[in-house]
């Protein structure tokens, strides 16, 4: 079966991976791209080789024999766009965040399931290989019960990448629904439970009362707490993942980007040894377990529910951070 594959957005993301990551998949057809400024979409479908692009999604969703949609617009996009594709019969895999509110959320997961579609978060740390290493050491006991930990997700962000995400607080702007959303879905990701409780300080170093600069602390109901740096203002920093447990601690270096790559590093009383990895394309993962879920095989990697508490936890760190409150999640 060949799935064809329609664009929605015209986003770096979409350029520099998941076109490419789509059309890796033996059996793809990205076959046009909707975007909302004629020229840029235009040229955006000529260089990617698309043959086909629009302006208006009602004529993208009908005109173009599509089997499902990738969404990366603006976040105060998705909710309208993921549900004009799913009244029209389309298969939506989502950038993150889902949307803007739980509520939007909650609507797009409803529609996907009414309609027996699939709908799928972006979420490809999930895929990293040394993601899947940390849950798996994480789950198997080998660290005792863990007390702290400690996730560093900082880089510089670049130019052509802060032009909504750091001028524009109607499209979600801010660290907050970009890098924390990450770290939540991370942490419930490796740990398999819930956070219970979360508090946290921001700053807006840029000026512009937009939160780039976030220190968050959860709550895990297995009586862990992690404490998460987030931050689009720090050159040098890089990454950083560690677990203390009472049998060991777990270091995991240059793990959180698009790249796959880093190393994972377990302690412990016989010494420290570095785990084996075997790297790979993440979004590649991404569309591989999407496109299996649509011919109901198995379930993408992040199905929309857990897009959903991503969020539903993103935005309680941030009410967190802008009320001084330690807020309770359940």
């Amino acid at each position: 079966m060949t799935h064809r594959i329609g664009m929605i957005g015209t986003a770096t993301i979409t350029e520099e991976w998941m076109c490419d990551a789509f059309r890796r998949h033996p059996d793809v057809d990205v076959v046009a791209v909707l975007g909302s400024d004629p020229e840029r979409t235009r040229r955006f479908a000529q260089n990617l080789s698309i043959p086909a692009w629009e302006v208006e999604i009602d004529r993208f969703l009908t005109d173009h024999g599509l089997d499902a949609v990738y969404i990366a617009s603006t976040n105060d996009k998705h909710c309208h766009q993921a549900l004009a594709a799913l009244a029209g019969g389309k298969h939506v895999l989502c950038e993150k965040p889902l949307g803007m509110t739980v509520e939007q959320v909650e609507q797009m997961v409803e529609a996907a399931e009414a309609a027996g579609l699939v709908l799928a978060t972006n979420h490809h740390l999930r895929h990293h290989a040394s993601h899947q290493a940390i849950r798996d050491v994480v789950q198997s006991g080998v660290l005792g019960d863990i007390m702290l930990g400690r996730v560093s997700f900082t880089a510089l962000l670049p130019d052509k990448l802060a032009r909504w995400r750091m001028n524009d607080p109607s499209t979600g702007a801010g660290v907050v629904l970009d890098l924390t959303v990450h770290d939540i879905d991370c942490l419930r990701f490796w740990f398999q439970q819930e956070p219970v409780r979360v508090s946290g300080f921001g700053q807006a170093l840029r000026g512009n009362g937009i939160l780039d600069n976030v220190t968050i602390t959860w709550e895990f109901s297995g009586g862990a707490v992690v404490i998460c740096q987030d931050s689009f203002n720090v050159p040098f920093g890089g990454n950083a993942v560690e677990f203390h447990g009472r049998a060991g601690s777990l270091l995991a270096t240059d793990v959180m980007s698009q790249q796959a790559g880093g190393s994972v590093r377990i302690s412990d009383e016989n010494g420290t040894r570095k785990l084996p990895l075997d790297h790979r394309n993440a979004y590649e993962g991404v569309v591989a377990d999407f496109l299996a879920a649509t011919i109901g095989q198995g379930v993408p990697g992040c199905p929309g529910r857990d897009g959903l508490a991503a969020l539903h936890y993103a935005l309680a760190a941030q009410d967190a951070i802008l009320t001084g409150r330690r807020i309770d999640l359940c």
